[in-house]
């Protein structure tokens, strides 16, 4: 099944490249094995969805990214990809698929489930079918052979179903050969710049500075703003005098061994097989031949090793540090005697040996002390900061002074300049954010900011206001000599564009007006990134598959990078040739032969669904 949904990830909406096992497993145990589940997620034309059915096919789905995507795939992208919908969509489709399969007489024979699994790369060795291999990786994955065949049945079922409905999706040699020719056409660009710092504009106006003020005075509005004086009620300070007992420690120890023990470690053996960018899929087709061999006993692996290895070999004593997020999970799941792999790590496959596990063991007190200490001034350090930090607030609210509390508890006190609700350097944000809604001189209650306490006073305060012309003056004349200089810069340009029909007509006139032009290098507009001359001009893109020959100046003024406006004007072309046509012939037939049958695929879905009375209980996709 996953085979139809990788070939068709556009109407599938499975959007990744799936490993063989991920691909053949992700419907294993669906179908027949899964109807003893009641509960129904959804029907399909009165056939039931359940949420067995639904579970299994989330988790396979999960599988495969996880193989895809390793450490990268997280929760967040777990959420965003929507994998309960995405399985939904698939199992309904399943159903349709089947279903039409039923009407038209369509199953797979024994012989066709024979043939394919015999035909699986992962179930061969020297190029042949193994029967001792095939039951090792079914076995390896947990899955069981009846179910396996059965979901390669089904698998068969559906390609044959696929087939007769895309039966007609054929591209003429004509149509195709078109869209090569215009999708690998390249042209050639004159561009014209305008320097807006160059152009030659009037002084600004004072009744354009007025109304530019009056239009953009929010802009130049200052922020509400602050001066504090704060002082930080923190662990450190108060733990680093304090002296535990005798008696603490050792409590401290009995009653917290879970905390001093030393790490599980894992006697292992590995089989490290490098791959480069062009062999990865063969390096992993040998690890997983090897893994069948070395998974007999030491001495085989061993063997194995001696025969395969490269980099790092024999044994080593790993931690879950040690052995890496990729490796450490399967390792540390493993069981004595046990081969893991073949793992994927940066450049190479790892099959690896647990040989010898050394379980977690308590760390004797001798070994821990001065951890202890350090654990207990932190613990009472904090239990004193907060105490320390609320006896000190309700004296520095009376004397109305934070500066003078603080040094009688022995904590500094920090004097800042102006802050805004973003705050500054050892003044948390959360706490300006506090002090912005108070007056000035009031001293605050206590702010916990993780596990240090603030005591602060408000000394000085700004409300948000818009400063008068008077004071953002320069900066409003600035903003208006911009404006009319890139007003003038985009006119001058637009009267070039006027009286030129050409390229050359509308470099000749450029030079004229003393502007820079410049010609870009050939690039196809619908396939290629456009030249670097006109990076930043986002909307010229769409415009570019309309200059030709015939229609060489585009009457616009296009805004390029860092606001310096631009023209443009068609130059040249170059369309592809007949040896180029018959390289990429067979390729691009193949492909757009793929999408109209995907389409063709989906639209058959889409009418379907419709028919097929679709009923998606919503509790089941939450």
């Amino acid at each position: 099944m996953l085979s139809i949904l990788r070939r068709n990830a556009g109407s599938w909406a499975i959007k990744i490249i799936l490993s063989f096992i991920a691909l053949t497993f992700i419907w294993w145990g669906v179908g027949t094995y899964s109807e003893q589940g009641r509960n129904v997620a959804a029907t399909v034309g009165g056939e039931a969805i359940t949420t067995n059915e639904l579970a299994e096919a989330v988790a396979g789905l999960e599988k495969s990214y996880r193989e895809v995507y390793g450490p990268a795939f997280t929760p967040e992208m777990a959420k965003a990809l929507n994998l309960k919908k995405q399985a939904m969509d698939s199992l309904v489709q399943r159903k349709i698929l089947l279903a039409e399969a039923g009407k038209m007489g369509l199953s797979a024979t024994d012989e066709e489930v024979q043939r394919e699994i015999a035909a699986i790369p992962a179930f061969q060795q020297d190029g042949q079918f193994r029967e001792e291999r095939y039951r090792s990786v079914l076995s390896y994955n947990r899955v069981g052979i009846a179910e396996f065949e059965a979901s390669k049945r089904v698998e068969i079922t559906l390609k044959k179903v696929e087939g007769l409905l895309a039966a007609g999706a054929l591209v003429p040699e004509t149509e195709a050969r078109e869209l090569f020719r215009v999708a690998s056409r390249k042209i050639r660009l004159l561009v014209v710049t305008a320097d807006p710092g160059k152009a030659k504009a009037d002084a600004p106006a004072e009744g354009e500075i007025l109304a530019k003020y009056e239009q953009a005075k929010e802009r130049f509005r200052t922020p509400a703003r602050v001066k504090l004086a704060v002082a930080a009620f923190t662990p450190d300070r108060f733990g680093r005098e304090v002296q535990p007992s005798e008696a603490e420690i050792k409590a401290f120890h009995e009653t917290n061994s879970d905390l001093f023990r030393t790490e599980e470690q894992r006697l292992v053996s590995r089989i490290v097989l490098p791959f480069g960018k062009k062999d990865r899929d063969a390096v992993r087709k040998k690890a997983e031949e090897i893994l069948a061999r070395a998974s007999k006993g030491k001495a085989d692996f061993d063997a194995q090793a001696k025969a395969h290895a490269r980099g790092k070999g024999g044994e080593a004593w790993l931690s879950r540090k040690d052995a890496g997020e990729a490796l450490s999970g399967p390792l540390f799941q493993a069981s004595v005697d046990t081969v893991v792999g073949p793992v994927e790590l940066p450049g190479s496959f790892v099959l690896a040996r647990v040989n010898r596990i050394r379980f977690p063991e308590a760390l004797p007190l001798s070994q821990v002390r001065d951890r202890i200490v350090e654990q207990i001034r932190r613990e009472k350090g904090k239990d004193l900061a907060v105490v320390k930090a609320y006896e000190a607030q309700p004296k520095a609210a009376s004397a109305k002074s934070v500066k003078a509390t603080a040094a009688a508890f022995g904590v500094p006190v920090v004097e800042t300049g102006w802050v805004g609700a973003e705050g500054a350097p050892g003044v948390p944000a959360a706490l300006v954010q506090d002090a912005l809604l108070l007056p000035s001189g009031e001293v605050a209650p206590v702010k916990t900011v993780g596990d240090a306490h603030y005591l602060f006073q408000v000394t000085a305060k700004e409300d948000s206001r818009v400063p008068p012309l008077s004071e953002v003056r320069d900066k409003v004349v600035a903003e208006v000599a911009r404006e009319k200089k890139a007003a003038a810069a985009r006119a001058a340009l637009q009267q070039l564009l006027a009286s030129s029909n050409t390229a050359a007509e509308l470099e000749a006139n450029a030079k004229k007006a003393g502007l820079s032009s410049s010609l870009t290098g050939w690039f196809a507009p619908l396939s290629e990134p456009v030249p670097e001359a006109l990076a930043g001009a986002g909307d010229l893109r769409k415009d570019l598959s309309t200059l030709s020959a015939k229609a060489p100046v585009p009457r616009k003024v296009y805004q390029g990078r860092e606001g310096i406006p631009l023209a443009v004007a068609f130059s040249g072309e170059q369309l592809p040739s007949d040896a180029e046509w018959a390289e990429k012939k067979a390729g691009l037939l193949k492909g757009l032969a793929e999408q109209k049958k995907n389409a063709t695929i989906e639209a058959f879905l889409s009418d379907r669904r419709k028919s097929a009375k679709v009923e998606i209980h919503p509790e089941a996709l939450k």
